[in-house]
């Protein structure tokens, strides 16, 4: 056990001082806002050096830790409690989904005489993997701008403003399971609706960026949560502190009182005016929205989809706002051509149900790629499977 002999600063195990940065003693710990934390400080580890005992905390994943400290035969023992199920990720960090990321026969050509094998790299199309995430934010991205723009949102709307508001909750609510959190939700609705919201689009974000990320990306000319995303443990970047935002439709406002559950502050231009997004265009509202939705959370392993990043509510919940879409009749998206003959590729099971009846029982003459048909449709074949540096040349 390490002593004390004075006001000692305490460090972390890269020298800084860190009640620089708010975190004191054990005694206090808990009131200054460890409860279910996942990164106080932008450290992984801190060690106290004032007679607390256990040479490293760490509050990055929710962990139960427990502190000691002694004062002759007298020890008291501090709690970091875990939050159990609400194991928050950032969206593009998590792990890929089965097979994503592989090359995999996709196409076959359509010419009975050719019938070679086309590939095409597999998603899981999940928010949490990291090679499908940009597909995920685009499309969502893409989606929300749809909707909240949409003619029908603008004439249902008339006269009233789009705006963009921050609703807080106060951290001795911060929810620690799923349905807290889902009961927190429907609480911000009620209170936001209240204040004069009429509806639009949630999106969830978990945590803050620590006062260390921020001041790292001025230094570095970028959004705080661009220059997260680049780090290589961008976990030790960001606390637990849910809130969200709202790109919402509004009437006149009532603002925010003392003592309330939640707050909430609406984005103003550098006069103090509220920015009202509809003066603004499509690709600043698109520009928002992704950058919103690039620091939202997921759920690890949420195999279920138990979490929707964006929830639409109020006047603009699917309910009370549809959307007519124009439909093109027959398209089946952009039509792609064998780079071996030029004809039309289907996809391969689309191939099997047109050409390999016809093939087996001799109506027509094998195709000059038999073999890497066999091998696209069930895995095996008369000869060597196709090596993965052809694969790559018939990637589509």
């Amino acid at each position: 056990m390490t002593t004390s002999t004075g006001p000692a600063p305490y460090y972390n195990d890269r020298g800084w001082d860190i009640k620089r940065f708010g975190i004191v003693d054990g005694i206090n710990i808990y009131s200054r806002g460890l409860r279910g934390c996942y990164g106080v400080t932008p450290f992984e580890r801190v060690s106290f050096r004032s007679g607390l005992g256990g040479s490293h905390v760490s509050c990055l994943f929710g962990k139960s830790i427990s502190f000691s400290k002694e004062n002759g035969s007298l020890q008291s023992y501090f709690s970091v409690p875990p939050i159990p199920d609400l194991n928050f990720i950032l969206v593009g960090k998590g792990e890929q989904g089965p097979n994503c990321g592989q090359i995999v026969a996709s196409f076959i050509c359509d010419n009975p005489d050719c019938g070679k094998v086309h590939y095409s790299v597999s998603h899981c199309d999940r928010k949490e993997c990291p090679l499908c995430y940009n597909h995920w934010l685009t499309g969502e991205t893409n989606s929300i701008v749809e909707r909240i723009l949409s003619e029908e949102a603008k004439k249902k709307h008339q006269g009233k403003r789009l705006v963009h508001i921050i609703v807080s909750v106060n951290e001795e609510d911060y929810p620690v399971t799923h349905g807290e959190l889902n009961m927190v939700i429907r609480d911000a609705y009620k209170y936001i609706k209240s204040k004069g919201v009429l509806g639009g689009v949630m999106i969830i974000h978990p945590f803050r960026a620590t006062d260390y990320a921020k001041k790292k990306a001025r230094e570095a000319g970028k959004k705080t949560w661009q220059w997260i995303r680049e780090q290589e443990r961008p976990e030790i970047y960001y606390r637990y502190a849910p809130h969200f935002h709202l790109i919402c439709y509004i009437d006149w406002l009532e603002p925010p009182e003392a003592g309330e559950k939640f707050i909430y502050k609406t984005k103003t231009d550098g006069s103090g005016h509220v920015i009202n997004l509809l003066d603004k265009g499509e690709k600043e509202v698109k520009s928002l929205i992704a950058y919103l939705l690039s620091h939202t959370g997921c759920l690890k392993n949420d195999d279920d989809g138990m979490l929707h990043s964006e929830r639409w509510f109020g006047s603009c919940a699917y309910n009370q706002l549809h959307i007519e879409k124009d439909e093109e009749e027959g398209y089946e998206g952009e039509e792609l051509h064998c780079k071996v003959c030029g004809e039309r590729l289907v996809s391969k099971w689309t191939w099997f149900r047109r050409w390999y009846e016809a093939v087996q029982y001799g109506d027509i003459d094998k195709p000059q790629y038999w073999n890497e048909i066999k091998w696209a449709l069930f895995g095996e074949g008369p000869g060597p499977p196709p090596s993965e540096e052809d694969k790559k040349k018939y990637l589509i």
